[in-house]
């Protein structure tokens, strides 16, 4: 339980950092926050296994960079599916994506 919840922390805070430094990238409020985090939580558990199983050919001949279109995304289906939240474009999904992980990255070692 508490590893879900670090989990649902640090991704809300890294995604509202994200929104503040990408123009692209808007949330609208506190409520829109915590339920992409949710949602971008579950879709991690859920869609991206299946979507890595099916692409690994080409993650194979990319030499693993396919992975960041994949993040790219599923990050974009979690603000597809949230109201109050806008991603402009799949281009700027994948630079999200890729900012999300530093983010993400340093708070887990800070965390840790």
């Amino acid at each position: 339980m508490r590893r879900i919840s670090l989990f649902i922390v640090v991704n809300a805070i890294s995604l509202y950092i994200i929104s503040n430094l990408m123009s692209s990238v808007y949330i609208g409020s506190l409520g829109s926050l915590i339920i992409l985090t949710i949602i971008f939580g579950c879709l991690n558990v859920i869609v991206k296994p299946v979507i890595q199983l099916f692409s690994l050919p080409l993650t194979f001949l990319t030499l693993g960079l396919f992975s960041l279109v994949i993040n790219g995304v599923v990050l974009y289906l979690a603000f597809s599916l949230v109201p109050g939240v806008y991603l402009n474009g799949l281009f700027n999904s994948i630079w999200a994506a890729i900012l999300l992980s530093i983010v993400n990255y340093i708070f887990y070692n800070i965390l840790d």
